[in-house]
C-alpha cells in the first residue's frame, strides 16, 4: 500500500510538471492511471478534480509570481467553465464515458494537428498591435464540459487560446489560474451524484497525487517562463495528438 501511495505521488508530480509547463496533461495522465488500476471512470474523474483544487491554486500562484497570467482572459474563462463543468460532470456521472470520449478525442486530435502547424510557422516578431480574436467564453464552456470526461480543460483551453494568437506562456498561466475554480464546482457536482462516501473511500490515493502535484507546481511555472513560445506551442500540439491517437484509432475501428 505504501508503495502504491509513492507511485501515485510520482504520478501527481509528473502530471503537474507537464500540465504546469505546457498547460495540459494533469487530468488526462492522473485519470488514465486511476482507471488503469480498475477505478470506474466517473470516480477517477471525481478524485482528480478534488486534487485539482489545491494543486491548481498552487500552480496559479506560481504562475502569478512569474507574471504568466492574463487576468482579463482568466476571468472570461471562469463562469462559462463552471457552466460547462456542471453539465459535463453530470453527464459523466450518469452516462457511459464511451458515448462522449470518441467525440472529444476527434476534436482534440484535430486541434493538436492545427497547433503543430501553427508552431512550425511561429514568429516572435508578430505585429504588437494585433489583438487575438475568438470567443474566450465559448472556449471556457467547452473546456469545462470536456474536462469532466478525464482532462479536457488544458487541451481545449490552452490549444484554442494559443491558436487564436495569445502568448503561450500567458495562456498556460491563465488556464492554470482559472482551473481550480472550475474544478471545485465539478468536484461538488460529482459528490452530489456519486455520494461523498465514494470520494472519501479514495482519500489516500487523492492525497498522494495531490502531494506530488504540489511539489511540481512552482517548478513547472518556472519552466514555462523560460521555454520559447514555439517550443511550448509545438509540445502542446504533439501531446494532444499523442494522447488522443488510441481513442481515434478505436473510433475508426468501430466505424469500419
Amino acid at each position: 500500500m505504501e508503495f502504491d501511495l509513492v507511485l501515485f505521488a510520482a504520478v501527481g508530480f509528473a502530471a503537474q510538471l507537464i500540465d504546469g509547463a505546457i498547460g495540459m496533461g494533469y487530468g488526462v495522465i492522473a485519470s488514465s492511471v486511476l482507471i488503469a488500476t480498475g477505478m470506474p471512470p466517473a470516480v477517477a474523474s471525481a478524485a482528480v478534480h478534488v486534487t485539482k483544487i489545491p494543486t491548481g491554486i498552487a500552480s496559479g500562484l506560481s504562475h502569478w509570481k512569474f507574471g504568466n497570467i492574463d487576468w482579463p482572459v482568466c476571468r472570461r474563462l471562469i463562469l462559462p467553465g463552471i457552466v460547462g463543468g456542471i453539465v459535463g460532470a453530470s453527464v459523466i456521472a450518469l452516462l457511459p464515458i464511451q458515448v462522449i470520449r470518441p467525440l472529444a478525442a476527434l476534436y482534440l486530435g484535430l486541434m493538436g494537428v492545427v497547433v503543430i502547424l501553427r508552431a512550425l510557422r511561429w514568429r516572435r516578431d508578430l505585429d504588437p498591435a494585433a489583438t487575438p480574436r475568438g470567443r474566450t467564453g465559448l472556449i471556457g464552456l467547452l473546456g469545462g464540459l470536456f474536462d469532466s470526461f478525464g482532462g479536457g480543460w488544458g487541451p481545449i483551453v490552452t490549444s484554442s487560446l494559443v491558436l487564436q494568437g495569445h502568448e503561450p506562456r500567458r495562456v498556460v498561466g491563465s488556464a492554470n489560474a482559472a482551473e481550480p475554480v472550475v474544478a471545485a464546482v465539478q468536484a461538488a457536482v460529482f459528490s452530489f451524484w456519486l455520494g461523498a462516501a465514494t470520494l472519501t473511500a479514495i482519500g489516500s490515493t487523492a492525497l498522494a497525487i495531490m502531494a506530488g502535484a504540489l511539489l511540481a507546481a512552482p517548478v513547472a511555472a518556472f519552466l514555462v517562463n523560460k521555454l520559447p513560445g514555439r517550443l511550448i506551442a509545438g509540445t502542446v500540439g504533439i501531446v494532444l495528438v499523442g494522447i488522443n491517437i488510441p481513442a481515434l484509432v478505436s473510433l475508426i475501428g468501430r466505424l469500419l
